[in-house]
């Protein structure tokens, strides 16, 4: 068993001491790199954000509707009031094409898209039902409402196709249940009497950014989305029930039912709530695999574990194999290690995650084994074979975040195993250190009486000269 002097044990403890300290004091320069990296991520965020604004905002999309005015008698003659019913289509079916291409500002680059959109489905007319007792329905005002939350985007739209009239399809006021968007004026003639089908269909192109959202306002809907974009995301208030995702593009495709949802068939708008078309919507966000401002506030969390390795290892040197390292030498190494986060944000945001990741990580293992092999200078035989043990050691813990980074599913999974390894390797190579030890030799006296029992690095760097015990006091 390694036993340490009482004399070496109180300065292997004060040294322990110490170096914990070293990495409380290195903690202040991690928390200032991860403030940076949430400024440099909230910077981005920003223009990411008026670049999707400059192409037409998010698309939402909701209807359509058929919104019916009346006129109703007061309780004197000289008033009349004025109301609207809104009135769902039995059917409708939109298909919309998602053609995604990157636009830049600066050194920032987002998503945005061009959507094709295809509309169509049919009413059926309505009788004095749906109005209150007494009301005059104004058939020349009967409008086909779509609504669109931001029309910057509209780079093209048809006329409205209803039954064999082509209507003109302009921008709406924003006084019906769906708020701004297009709608066109239905003649009285072409209303129909009750029960008529009266079929529509439209097309339009609209540009946006970030994600789409689609309301299909129908008694029975169906809505199909596609695109050129691999790693979509589905939220809203139903999940498609048919999907594909390959590295092209995806596919998918909701039918609702009226019964999936509670929307009445029709509603007077004078004395019903509106509904919130944001409430039903069906969305599509064009996610980005974990950006590298993710990633790299992710590997920040990590930054103590890369601390504690090279100093573990320069620490183990000394209880183990003899080596004296300066405070200031164990500063220096973790100031090192800190470099690697500042190296990483700045390549990452000209160059990409990966690349920068492989820059700042050689740069710093290539720093630090280069001061290692500074530090050991002064000896050699297995201690020096040893101390060459460093490069290796980075190198497996910078790949081992790299895999952690790499796989989301899996990150705590991997990132656990690795802290376990780690702890696990210290606590074998120090299995034998009797750190209560009070003899004035460093290595124990074995059972037989044989001075010089194999430490440690002995074991595991078993060739060449033993150590001539020059760095022992």
């Amino acid at each position: 068993m390694l036993k340490i002097s009482g004399k070496s044990g109180l300065r292997s403890t004060m040294k322990a001491l110490v170096v914990i300290l070293i990495i409380l004091l290195l903690l202040i320069p991690l928390s200032m790199i991860r403030s940076l990296v949430r400024e440099r991520e909230s910077r981005a965020y920003e223009a990411e954000m008026n670049i999707i604004d400059g192409a037409g905002g998010s698309l939402v999309l909701a209807g359509p509707l058929m919104v019916l005015p009346y006129e109703l008698d007061g309780k004197t003659h000289r008033y009349i009031s004025r109301g609207e019913v809104s009135l769902l289509p039995e059917d409708i079916r939109i298909s919309g094409r998602l053609e995604v291409e990157y636009r830049q500002r600066g050194i920032y680059r987002v998503p945005v898209y061009s959507a094709l959109i295809d509309a169509s489905g049919y009413f059926l007319m309505p009788g004095s039902e749906i109005f209150p007792e007494g009301a005059r329905p104004l058939k020349d005002e009967f409008k086909f409402v779509i609504g669109i939350a931001d029309m910057r985007g509209i780079h093209d739209v048809s006329d409205l196709s209803w039954n064999s009239d082509l209507l003109v399809l302009t921008p709406d006021t924003g006084l019906s249940s769906l708020g701004s968007g297009i709608s066109a004026l239905i003649p009285g003639s072409g209303a129909g009497p009750s029960g008529n089908k009266a079929e529509f269909s439209w097309k339009m192109e609209i540009g946006g950014g970030g994600s789409v959202a689609v309301t299909p306002l129908g008694r029975n809907s169906e809505l199909i989305l596609s695109g050129n974009w691999p790693s979509p995301s589905f939220q809203g208030a139903i999940l498609p029930d048919k999907r594909e995702l390959d590295d092209t593009g995806f596919s998918a495709r909701w039918r609702i039912p009226e019964v999936s949802r509670p929307i009445q068939p029709w509603w007077d708008s004078s004395n019903t709530p509106e509904i919130n078309p944001v409430d039903y919507s069906l969305r599509v966000e064009l996610l980005e695999p974990a950006g590298a401002y993710t990633r790299i506030e992710r590997s920040v969390k990590y930054a103590v574990i890369f601390l504690l390795i090279p100093f573990a290892v320069f620490f183990l040197f000394e209880i183990l194999g003899g080596l004296k390292v300066h405070p200031v030498q164990y500063l220096l190494a973790g100031a090192a290690d800190i470099m690697f986060y500042l190296l990483l944000l700045a390549f990452s945001e000209h160059i990409g995650f990966n690349v920068s990741y492989l820059i700042a990580a050689a740069a710093v293992t290539l720093l630090i084994s280069f001061y290692s092999g500074s530090i050991t200078g002064n000896i050699t035989g297995r201690n020096r074979r040893s101390a060459a043990s460093i490069p290796a050691v980075l190198s497996a813990a910078y790949l081992w975040l790299w895999v952690t980074l790499q796989s989301e599913d899996y990150a705590l999974l991997i990132g656990s195993a690795g802290l376990f390894l780690i702890i696990s390797l210290v606590m074998v190579l120090t299995r034998k250190v009797d750190w209560y030890a009070g003899e004035s030799n460093r290595m124990d006296i074995g059972t037989e009486g044989n001075q010089g029992e194999p430490g440690e690095l002995d074991v595991l760097f078993p060739e060449g000269e033993a150590d001539d015990g020059n760095a022992h006091e």
